[in-house]
């Protein structure tokens, strides 16, 4: 449980992260740019719900875990 919790942290983060930032590589340096959100496309609030959502699952995962 711990390692699935651990996960969809993960993968909820990169679904949030993936849709604010642009990263990369540009002269062998890699740059972080910060992307303007559209928040009134379809398709980026779904996927900004589905990283929250993946997010508190891998919480309430791990404090599963912890508690029992």
């Amino acid at each position: 449980m711990l390692l699935i919790g651990i996960l969809f942290i993960v993968m909820g983060l990169i679904f949030i992260l993936t849709e604010a930032f642009e990263i990369y590589r540009e002269n062998d340096e890699i740059v972080i740019k910060r992307k303007k959100v559209d928040i009134e496309s379809w398709f980026v609030r779904y996927k900004l719900l589905v990283g929250l959502l993946s997010t508190v699952l891998g919480l309430f995962s791990i404090i599963n875990y912890i508690v029992y």
